[in-house]
């Protein structure tokens, strides 16, 4: 075990949080209805937290959202889906009332201020966060550069664009603007976004061609949120769409949002072994990843969450510190443990590193990958 770590005197950098309005809002979007397909869908593929009866707290197995079958817009359920209060989403059916506990319960309004983030990182001893921007919480990038302003040198803020038309040249012209006037220093690429054109085409496909030259002579890093389970495919397929796009735009850096998912590759050890896929981008291409366990496996395991440990060593065995960043996914990691735990499970409990090493995961290799411009 490591001596505590005073992260102050480190820089620490949380390379993956999240500040947004109230979730009930159109939040940046056109109208609250189409915020709130996006949010209908999320909630379909989350799979971390489980349904629950609001009669008696039960949990339930119906995927009750969407039509399996079909995962375009049409898809979603008439279930008067909705942002609810304290951390839930919402919906009805059959005269029953359901929820699921997607954000911490002391979120009475599913919102998160800059200045409430920046009074969690200062308690924390956190230096900067990397404020990344997916559809559930809004479209937020002005949100950002907001906050970017009122808090200099305290966030970094991630751009993003309607994935499943990010080939037009109205979603290319918008990326543009949000790198050039709001000042993001990377785009956020959720593959589930895929769902409002039915998946077709894919993101490595022919069309997507522009849009990726368009990132590769912005010069920005990609932060990839995959499903691990949908229409994309596994994991590993998932991983083959993007190595089919570093083939093409070899210049561009990719982060994988949440890490790899150790778990799905783990025996009953706790060894690891990672497909062909993993070890050729994590070795042979400008890819790297989030060390961000607490949210996955805070539902089976507790604080300081030492079943990650090991896999969390393997992996720097296997590809070295210098592929690895930090990141809570704060606020949404205190469903689980605080955000200050979120970072000491990691620092005050994990075995030892090199204090370069160390300081590469918690500050220098977040900083190189999202540093302004190419």
């Amino acid at each position: 075990m490591t001596e505590p770590m005073d992260p102050t005197a480190v820089g620490v950098v949380d390379c993956h949080a999240h500040i947004f309005p109230p979730a009930a809002g159109a939040s940046g979007f056109p109208s609250v209805e189409l915020h709130r397909i996006h949010q209908q869908r999320a909630m379909h593929m989350h799979g971390n937290q489980p349904y629950r009866r609001l009669s008696d707290n039960a949990i339930v197995t119906e995927r009750a959202l969407w039509d399996a079958d079909d995962p375009s817009p049409a898809g979603a359920k008439e279930v008067a889906f909705s942002a609810g209060t304290f951390g839930r989403f919402q919906w009805e059916k059959d005269g029953e009332r359901y929820y699921v506990q997607f954000l911490p319960p002391w979120m009475e309004d599913l919102s998160m201020s800059a200045n409430r983030l920046v009074a969690m990182m200062d308690h924390a001893g956190i230096a900067t966060a990397v404020l990344q921007n997916d559809h559930i919480y809004g479209n937020l990038s002005e949100y950002f550069a907001e906050a970017m302003t009122r808090h200099p040198d305290r966030f970094i803020g991630l751009a993003q664009v309607e994935e499943a038309f990010a080939y037009h040249d109205t979603e290319i012209a918008r990326l543009h603007d949000q790198i050039c006037r709001l000042k993001m220093r990377g785009l956020y690429f959720t593959t589930t976004g895929l769902f409002r054109g039915g998946y077709k085409p894919m993101h490595s496909d022919k069309a997507y061609d522009p849009f990726w030259a368009e990132v590769e002579k912005l010069g920005i890093p990609v932060s990839w949120v995959q499903s691990a389970k949908s229409p994309v495919g596994t994991y590993e397929d998932e991983l083959r769409h993007l190595k089919t796009i570093i083939g093409k735009f070899p210049k561009i850096r990719h982060v994988l949002v949440h890490g790899l998912p150790t778990s799905l590759y783990a025996d009953e050890k706790g060894k690891v072994s990672f497909p062909a896929i993993v070890k050729t981008l994590m070795t042979e291409a400008p890819v790297m990843a989030e060390i961000l366990y607490p949210i996955a496996v805070g539902k089976k395991t507790k604080y300081p969450f030492s079943e990650s440990h090991t896999h969390i060593q393997q992996l720097i065995d296997a590809f070295g510190a210098d592929r690895f960043m930090w990141g809570s996914d704060g606020p949404n990691v205190e469903r689980y443990c605080t955000y200050e735990q979120s970072l000491s499970y990691f620092t005050d409990h994990f075995g030892h590193l090199p204090a370069t090493d160390l300081r590469g995961i918690l500050r220098d290799n977040a900083l190189r990958v999202y540093s302004a411009g190419p």
